[in-house]
């Protein structure tokens, strides 16, 4: 999973190296983005099932800001100056494999966030 990342990070960064440089900020938005919106459904997910009583209407925004802001700080430090040594990994990559797996990254993207309407489509189900 850890290789998956590494390797979204660096093909977002590869698409906006010109804008971005090797600071890589769009790509560490990216990544950090996906992350938070998975951990934040497990979350919710867990919440549902198992604390209905608690209401996290006032404060769960406190949470969100929490989750989202604490993956960005931990990939700020875990890719900071990596894009060289991650382009270095993947520069070689076939054809097939760099359209494969950039497919993959994008649907990653979209699916983390419509992972939220999964999440109430089967917390419905569960509370009929």
């Amino acid at each position: 999973m850890k290789d998956f990342f590494n390797y979204h990070y660096y093909r977002v960064a590869k698409f906006y190296y010109k804008r971005d440089g090797a600071d890589a900020t769009t790509a560490l938005i990216s990544v950090s983005a996906v992350q938070a919106w998975i951990l934040i459904n497990i979350l919710l997910f867990i919440k549902e099932l198992f604390f209905q009583d608690i209401n996290l209407k006032k404060y769960g925004w406190i949470i969100f800001l929490i989750v989202m802001v604490g993956t960005l700080i931990y990939n700020n430090i875990r890719y900071k100056n990596k894009y060289q040594e991650l382009r270095n990994r993947w520069i070689n990559e076939n054809r097939k494999d760099k359209a494969t797996n950039g497919l993959i990254v994008i649907l990653t993207i979209i699916f983390s966030w419509l992972l939220i309407f999964f999440n109430l489509f089967i917390l419905k189900i569960i509370h009929q």
